[in-house]
């Protein structure tokens, strides 16, 4: 039970953080700051979400020796998913530094959810 109490406060901080990110990117878009695109965005989110999602799982069933692994697969699979996306979009290599912002806090997040995890866990 407390698994899965710690599973849905981590899953609810990162709805809250990723909303939180969402509506700036509205309001810089509105003040014509800078307008992004919201695709781009929602990729990384998705990525990162089912990475959370996947190791909350792990968390939850209580396997503590895969956690790292996992973590890593996806940070690698997030970095090259960023790369295809920076090749083929002409709006990502526009906003490219906005977007790596984007990428660097959904990844600080993760590191921060995945740190507690693991100390959760010793």
């Amino acid at each position: 039970m407390e698994k899965l109490i710690v599973v849905l406060k981590g899953l609810g901080i990162f709805l809250l953080m990723s909303a939180v990110l969402f509506i700036v990117q509205w309001q810089l878009a509105e003040k014509n700051v800078l307008v992004l695109n919201y695709k781009i965005h929602f990729l990384i989110f998705f990525v990162t979400l089912i990475s959370l999602l996947t190791i909350l799982i792990v968390f939850a069933l209580g396997k503590k020796n895969v956690i790292g692994f996992i973590f890593l697969g996806f940070v690698v699979f997030k970095f090259f998913a960023m790369g295809y996306i920076a090749v083929f979009q002409k709006e990502f290599r526009l906003n490219i530094v906005p977007y790596f912002v984007l990428y660097w806090i959904y990844l600080l997040i993760e590191v921060v959810f995945v740190l507690k995890l693991v100390k959760k866990q010793d």
